[in-house]
């Protein structure tokens, strides 16, 4: 049996610059698909913002995929197999309910917030790419699955087991890669960033923390954007 030790996972130094290489990577390709539907569209559609807004499900779907396939590239450059550097194992089932039921409750507690203080959270992001998504199944599945999956890989995965393994340790990784997850999420705004992601973000990494399973906090984070989703859904139509 081999017994595998911090050398056997990216320094903490290599994990950050790794990540910012992927998360770059994954900016430019959404940027290129973006560009490519520019050139491509037919419609009299001029503005490149409502332009991303309409094709958000493609972008996220491409760059997602992209993006995750660079994890895994740079994981089996250390020879160690995916399952051991993501933790893909099976959550336990009780706890995982738990989780689930801490989510909804985070979820249900942010859109009081947000109901209550509607110019705190002066954003249009969501409704605003919904309402213009010029096809609904692909911006699920961009939004909804592959977004998350990739995400997750990057920020509870592959950076998380850097920041794990380094001096760090458990509770830094969760604070570290969840203020980084909420940071780059910019588009939000700071109010959003700062009262409704990074409590979501924490959440998820005491989830991956706890239940030892990149799987948990990937489900958990789906289960969001999926609400999220519906939700708007019926306030657009």
């Amino acid at each position: 049996m081999t017994i595998k030790n911090y050398n056997d996972y990216w320094s903490l130094p290599l994990t950050l610059i790794i990540s910012f290489i992927i998360f770059v990577s994954f900016s430019v390709v959404q940027s290129v698909v973006l560009l490519i539907v520019q050139k491509m569209e037919l419609t009299n559609i001029v503005d490149v913002k409502i332009l991303a807004y309409s094709n958000l499900g493609l972008i996220s779907f491409v760059s997602s995929i992209i993006g995750s396939l660079l994890i895994l590239v740079f994981i089996r450059m250390k020879n160690i197999k995916i399952n051991n550097y993501l933790n893909l194992n099976l959550p336990n089932l009780r706890m995982s309910g738990y989780f689930f039921l801490a989510t909804c409750a985070l979820i249900f507690f942010m859109e009081y917030v947000s109901q209550t203080y509607p110019n705190l959270f002066d954003t249009d992001f969501v409704l605003e790419s919904y309402k213009n998504a010029n096809n609904l199944p692909l911006l699920y599945l961009g939004v909804v699955f592959f977004g998350p999956l990739f995400e997750e890989m990057l920020f509870r995965g592959f950076l998380f087991k850097g920041l794990q393994k380094s001096v760090l340790g458990d509770v830094g990784a969760v604070v570290v890669s969840s203020v980084i997850f909420s940071v780059i999420h910019i588009q939000y705004g700071l109010a959003v960033i700062v009262f409704l992601l990074l409590p979501m973000a924490i959440l998820l990494g005491y989830a991956r923390l706890k239940s030892n399973s990149l799987i948990l906090p990937i489900l958990l984070h789906v289960f969001n954007n999926l609400l999220t989703c519906v939700v708007t859904h019926f306030e657009v139509y």
